[in-house]
């Protein structure tokens, strides 16, 4: 298995790397993905005409209202994170947000995916693996279903890439500091001091835009931060003046939103206001009961729904909005605080549904077609997952070290967020560029190991003939 570079890049390589447009591999990824995705959109087009978390409604109002609001324009929302519902008003030429517009949005996204994938694997040091990693990405089960509907998983998945290139950046940088300081070259020294500010900025930039499509990047972003601190192998300075600079540069992109948001609700909103009902929906006396009682593999929720919308009618104020999703956070609190044992063993059965292979069952009268494609699905990610697991334990030893801490905190942060919140197969979307590449890391290792094997046999047979 190749070994990921640690030291600064030689001048050859450099010009190799440059030239990543020349890679016929690279437009094989592109096309094997372009392919995928037009067949999935043309027979789930129809699919994009609905709209279940109102992004579109939110896009539509951005453009014919000026407002970042759900129905009056007077009142502002911040039930949604903001760039998904930008990014679908910009690119609607109709106005309107129609299905083809997203569909070709979205294509765009998974291509420009697929090549990041290319890119960060190669500049990782995995040269051989690049092409595979990126058309795993291309043909994910998850991420192709997402791509029919107006979501945010397939945005979110091209800013993960975005933020795992400007970490890899970030991390040869800081290995070519420290090691050009034992040399005598003051102007390399100088050159690399200065690209290390500019490299975290990038890193900053990079999970602010994912935190403005899913605010739960910001664990991911915390988690860095710490990371960086606790990391050896790099001077502690240049450690500490990229956790300046990435510091630096989130709090100023995220000042605007806190701003409008604090002018909106008189309270410095940092995230959603949307967290409350995600907080109930997996922590709510109805679920706990189906946990200990269901007998039904999928759990219905409609007595759920219904006494939300009893309880906690929908707000038609700004400030409304914000009352009820504190006082919907607030019952979710009394309820993991009623039954503590209830709310540990329903974050293993939220840890449990964001990693399994199989997409969970939505009806309990599922059609034979829709089952044999989730246990098609399943026996995918199943293979992924075991040679994930195998390209794990072959870096078990860099899994403490720049990058490869940084990229692995990713599982980690999103398995800490949605062990909390609700839950679903979907919300790993992100990690899937991080799985894809384990996955094949370890099938190189089998391949690898079983081709030594095989020699012996070979010079055996050769000699004897």
């Amino acid at each position: 298995m190749n070994q990921a570079e640690t030291t600064s890049t030689p001048p050859e390589l450099q010009q190799t790397e440059t030239s990543l447009l020349r890679h016929k591999l690279l437009y094989l990824a592109l096309a094997i993905t372009i392919i995928v995705r037009i067949a999935v959109s043309a027979v789930s087009l129809s699919k994009l005409e609905d709209d279940p978390d109102s992004y579109r409604l939110l896009a539509t109002n951005l453009i014919h209202k000026q407002s970042f609001t759900l129905d009056d324009p007077a009142e502002p929302t911040a039930f949604r994170p903001v760039l998904y519902p930008l990014l679908l008003a910009a690119t609607s030429r109709s106005g309107s947000v129609l299905p083809a517009e997203v569909a070709a949005l979205h294509l765009v996204l998974g291509a420009l995916t697929v090549a990041g994938v290319y890119a960060w694997v190669f500049h990782l040091g995995y040269r051989k693996q690049a092409f595979a990693a990126a058309v795993l990405v291309g043909i994910d089960p998850v991420l192709l279903n997402q791509s029919t509907l107006v979501m945010s998983e397939t945005f979110a998945v091209f800013l993960t890439v975005l933020v795992l290139i400007t970490i890899t950046a970030l991390h040869q940088t800081l290995i070519a500091t420290s090691t050009e300081e034992k040399d005598s070259t003051t102007k390399n020294q100088s050159a690399s001091k200065n690209d290390l500010p500019i490299r975290a900025m990038n890193v900053a930039g990079a999970l602010m835009l994912a935190f403005y499509c899913r605010p739960s990047f910001l664990i991911w972003w915390a988690l860095i931060l710490l990371a960086f601190v606790v990391v050896r192998g790099v001077d502690w300075k240049k450690r500490m003046l990229a956790v300046f600079s990435i510091c630096l540069v989130s709090i100023f992109m995220l000042l605007p939103w806190v701003a409008r948001n604090y002018l909106v609700f008189d309270a410095p909103v940092i995230a959603t206001t949307h967290g409350g009902v995600t907080l109930l929906l997996g922590n709510n006396p109805e679920f706990y009961e189906y946990l200990q009682n269901g007998d039904s593999p999928v759990w219905d929720s409609t007595s759920f729904h219904e006494r939300l919308d009893d309880d906690y009618p929908a707000a038609f104020s700004s400030q409304g909005e914000l009352a009820r999703d504190k006082e919907l956070s607030d019952e979710a609190v009394e309820n993991i605080q009623a039954s503590p044992g209830m709310f540990a063993y329903s974050s293993l059965i939220r840890f449990g549904r964001l990693w399994r292979p199989m997409p969970h069952q939505l009806s309990e009268q599922e059609s034979i077609q829709r089952t044999s494609a989730r246990y098609l699905v399943g026996i995918w990610y199943t293979l992924q997952f075991i040679f994930a697991a195998i390209g794990l334990w072959q870096l078990r030893s860099k899994l403490l070290s720049s990058p490869w801490l940084m990229i692995v905190l990713l599982p980690i942060s999103l398995s800490l967020v949605h062990s909390v919140f609700w839950s679903n197969i979907r919300m790993r979307a992100p990690v899937v560029p991080v799985i894809a590449l384990l996955a094949v890391l370890g099938a190189t290792h089998l391949w690898q190991k079983y081709v030594r094997k095989q020699r012996p046999s070979v010079a055996t047979s050769t000699e004897s003939q």
